[in-house]
């Protein structure tokens, strides 16, 4: 059985659970992740068959990458395929993504297809994809060591007058080089006082001597994501640098042990954010500690001061404590993790300033 099968096959439990006779998947990276299919499409998973719709642009995509699925393919779009294919059900159950099926979407298919009750479900299949497999995690390390890699690379090649964009430009380019597919979201350098910009877009400022020099960038590999924040300085290391990076350094090592099958998300925010808010910067880590990674850079499960998740075994996450200062700047440092039952188990590992 495929990994696909597997996880259909999990679906399905559920659906035999929640009484639907079928789950409408329209989520492209959960659709990639029930059928293996990366383009455009919709899914239909039930206990005895699993549905791909799509057009004759993906023909050869299609029977390459969901050769255990039934494909049709759509002449009159997608969602009126769809409705063709419920309407020969007749009545029937049948779950949809409400985060992601957009209304005008949903009314039209509701009324193409008058017979099939439309249910709202939320998250199930994020739920599933919050866990990772074998196959998932062996993805996850190549894209994070792509990330560890480059960083390294980009940093050595600082030089006076180069700008935030041309060194995002050749961080994107070092991704590639060392053997990323792409980069798993638009690459995050700032300058100066620019790095308290907890998302700073790269601008055309200029480095210039003892400049903070904040990079967060991630690879992606077999379509899975890698998540990585280092900070460091052009030229001479000052006090005021020093030790907001041992605090930040400090809180990051903090949640790092806290991160352990069972934990509470927000009991592991809340050992980073305590070291922070006992230092002479309490209050200025103005986001949440970490998040969980995989297909899509930003998944479940959500590290942050309100999150009443619980840690699993086989997770992915990000641990990212920050210390912002307006007009001075800021710095970050993240790790992406796995979580196992010995607790967090590191998959990037650029070096970190010795201080």
């Amino acid at each position: 059985m495929s990994s696909c099968s597997r996880r259909r096959h999990e679906l399905s439990k559920w659906l035999e659970q929640d009484e639907l006779d079928l789950f409408i998947v329209s989520s492209r990276p959960n659709l990639r992740y029930l059928t293996g299919f990366t383009g455009e499409g919709i899914g239909i998973v039930s206990p005895s068959e699993a549905v791909l719709i799509t057009d004759r642009r993906y023909e050869v995509e299609a029977g390459e990458e969901a050769p255990d699925c039934q494909v049709i393919f759509a002449e009159q779009g997608h969602l009126q395929q769809f409705a063709s294919y419920l309407a020969e059900l007749g009545q029937c159950r049948a779950g949809f993504e409400s985060q992601h099926l957009s209304y005008s979407s949903h009314k039209k298919l509701a009324e193409l297809a008058d017979a099939a009750e439309l249910v709202p479900v939320e998250e199930v299949v994020e739920g599933q994809r919050a866990i990772k497999d074998d196959t998932e995690i062996a993805a996850i390390r190549r894209a994070a060591q792509v990330v560890s890699e480059a960083v390294p690379v980009v940093v050595a090649e600082l030089a006076v007058g180069i700008t935030e964009r041309e060194l995002s430009l050749r961080l994107r380019e070092a991704i590639l080089q060392t053997g990323g597919d792409d980069v798993s979201f638009e690459p995050v350098v700032a300058f100066g006082e620019n790095s308290a910009r907890a998302h700073a877009v790269p601008t055309q400022r200029k480095i210039a001597e003892g400049d903070i020099v904040l990079i967060d960038a991630g690879g992606k590999v077999d379509g899975y994501c890698s998540d990585m924040t280092r900070t460091v300085v052009f030229g001479e290391l000052n006090k005021k640098f020093i030790e907001v990076y041992k605090t930040v350094r400090q809180a990051q090592q903090a949640a790092l042990a806290a991160i352990v099958p069972g934990a509470v998300a927000a009991e592991v925010d809340a050992q980073a954010r305590e070291v922070i808010d006992s230092s002479p910067y309490k209050g200025r880590f103005g986001h949440s500690l970490g998040h969980g990674v995989g297909l899509e850079v930003h998944e479940g499960p959500k590290l942050g001061k309100k999150s009443e998740e619980v840690l699993a075994a086989g997770q992915v996450v990000t641990n990212e404590p920050g210390i912002y200062l307006p007009g001075w700047g800021g710095v970050r440092l993240e790790e992406l993790l796995l979580v196992t039952e010995q607790g967090a188990q590191p998959l990037t590992y650029a070096p970190y300033l010795g201080l």
